[in-house]
């Protein structure tokens, strides 16, 4: 099990005030120094920032933001930076996200798909399809679209990339992992699916036991408030750290055909 990133959680807000990426900056590495000292791989480190659209006071300076952010956590050695969601109640703050995603190389965006009350915006929809239709040409490798996602009830808070943004004043920090090689060796060791199923969240706590340890220790330190870690197991090009083939370890003969739901159902209730 890898630490996929160690993110971040503040607002530099506009004007970017460049000592609060700095104290983010010196927060991850010394977190990411932690972490390896535990025994842990870690990825990358991010930052996460509020909707932009809750500070800027107009929209046409997101690409301005979003390069001078990316700038100055490149010189704290930040990798990624999330400028958070556009909401249905600004339809005005989808249309700066294409600008701003052509402007820089590491920095991501978001649009929600729902309304604060949890029902899915139609214009909305329509605003996040047209991000991803003209993001597609922005790169040859069409990459560029992978630096946005569309939304649908996702709470602030969440390290992965690029559901993540802030809410509030106070900073803080989670862990996403790289988990999906627990599964695979708890479902291929496993003699049947209740072992299985005993097996992956067992070795899903040991592991979050050992993290927390090391997070509650900096969050001491730093007077930095740890919110958790997110072990949600990904697909992956390497067989053996891929959800898919925990899943095939289940008795699937191949991901999507006949017992692919089943599979997934097991998986699920594991964790």
């Amino acid at each position: 099990m890898k630490i996929r990133s160690i993110t971040y959680f503040c607002s530099p807000k506009w004007p970017v005030d460049e000592a609060v990426v700095q104290q983010a900056g010196s927060f991850t590495q010394a977190a990411k120094e932690a972490f390896q000292a535990a025994g842990y791989e870690v990825q990358t480190m991010r930052l996460a920032m509020p909707s932009f659209m809750s500070y800027l006071p107009e929209v046409g300076l997101l690409p301005t933001l979003a390069q001078t952010v990316e700038k100055l956590a490149a010189q704290f050695d930040i990798n990624y930076v999330s400028l958070g969601p556009a909401f249905p109640d600004s339809p005005e703050s989808y249309t700066a996200i294409l600008g701003a995603l052509s402007a820089t190389q590491n920095a991501f965006f978001s649009g929600s798909l729902t309304t604060p009350d949890g029902q899915i915006s139609l214009p909305a929809v329509r605003l996040c399809a047209h991000i991803i239709h003209q993001a597609a040409p922005i790169t040859p490798d069409g990459f560029t679209n992978l630096r946005f996602a569309a939304l649908a009830n996702v709470m602030p808070g969440s390290p992965f990339f690029p559901a993540a943004y802030h809410m509030g004043r106070e900073p803080a920090f989670a862990i996403a992992t790289e988990a999906a090689d627990l599964a695979v060796q708890a479902f291929r060791q496993a003699a049947t699916l209740v072992e299985a199923q005993q097996a992956l969240p067992a070795a899903i706590e040991q592991h979050a036991r050992k993290l927390e340890e090391t997070a509650r220790e900096l969050a001491e330190q730093f007077g930095v408030r740890f919110s958790g870690c997110d072990f949600s197991l990904p697909p992956f090009p390497d067989e053996s750290l891929s959800l898919g083939t925990a899943l095939e370890a289940l008795g699937v003969s191949s991901l999507g055909l006949h017992g692919s739901l089943a599979a997934a159902a097991i998986l699920a209730d594991a964790i």
